[in-house]
């Protein structure tokens, strides 16, 4: 399907997110047997790792056996874990406890990692020791502006597109700006834009600045977007689809059906609602698409873009 008649296709999505059938959404992914790739999952065990940013529903362990129970209504057929904030020296254990959680749950395809990529061209042994586990997908590394133009971490990230990982860019608006002109640079590199950039959903703060930006990512084709997140950004109390859905709009309208991908974003998800609730979202949005687009966003970009 050619630009147009995606955009077409966008804009019936929009229409259709307010009709009610009675019938659940994801109903109907189950019914057309399309398999689902969830690039964002989450599982920590505060036994063999420090976590200090949890707090709330989320102080506790989470295993696949917890992600199965809750998504169990969903044919999720592959999942790539993304790093969970551990204390950083200690992301080599978290990928060596991730490859052991695979082996209870092989749907574990892939990894997104944390590594420390301000240590630049002296850490290009510790990347090579990290990429040798295979189960290493791509980067996660959280940025500052100051961060972005370090020397050391540009280096570090030239280093990433030696060893074919991509970088999972975790930002919020006022980070767009900067972050654009760092994702330029790197044109061979694959960008996969976290939880649509953050938006301030619930606040609606610099709504226009978030909408301009996503275009601007949206034209950059080594971009993909993960649509992810949204619930968790809204007010976790009252949130509703009508709340959601200038955002996915925007989303949909800025990045083609070969740029997106889905992320459950489990357990974090569970500060404002049920993995299902954020699935009945995505999928009830993405209903009026064609098959071909829906396979594509559901797990084909996935599986291309982390190589799983």
């Amino acid at each position: 399907m050619n630009r147009r008649d995606f955009l077409t296709s966008v804009s019936i999505m929009g229409a259709g997110m307010t009709a009610v059938s009675g019938i659940p959404a994801w109903s109907k992914v189950i019914e057309n047997r399309i398999p689902i790739v969830d690039t964002h999952l989450h599982l920590w065990d505060r036994s063999a790792m420090d976590y200090p940013w949890l707090s709330g529903v989320l102080d506790r362990d989470f295993f696949p056996k917890d992600f199965q129970e809750a998504s169990k209504s969903l044919p999720v057929s592959k999942m790539v874990f993304v790093e969970c904030g551990r204390r950083p020296e200690q992301y080599l254990t978290e990928v060596d406890w991730v490859i052991s959680q695979a082996k209870q749950d092989p749907r574990i395809r892939g990894m997104v990692a944390y590594f420390p990529l301000e240590r630049g061209l002296e850490a290009e042994k510790e990347m090579e020791q990290l990429v040798s586990r295979g189960i290493v997908k791509g980067i996660r590394r959280g940025v500052s502006e100051e961060l972005l133009e370090s020397t050391d971490f540009l280096q570090g990230v030239k280093l990433m597109g030696i060893h074919g990982l991509s970088y999972d860019l975790n930002i919020t608006p006022p980070l767009m700006g900067p972050a654009l002109d760092f994702v330029r640079r790197f044109p061979q590199l694959t960008f996969v834009l976290n939880h649509i950039a953050n938006p301030d959903i619930k606040g609606g703060a610099q709504f226009d600045h978030w909408k301009r930006y996503m275009s601007h990512f949206g034209k950059l084709d080594h971009v993909v977007c993960k649509v992810s997140g949204l619930i968790t950004k809204a007010d976790p109390q009252s949130w509703t689809s009508e709340d959601l859905k200038p955002y996915m709009e925007q989303v949909f309208a800025a990045f083609d059906a070969e740029r997106l991908v889905f992320g459950g974003d489990w357990p974090v998800v569970l500060r404002a609602g049920s993995y299902m609730q954020w699935a009945e979202v995505f999928f009830e949005y993405t209903d009026q698409l064609s098959d071909e687009e829906k396979a594509d966003i559901f797990h084909r970009n996935a599986e291309r873009i982390y190589r799983i």
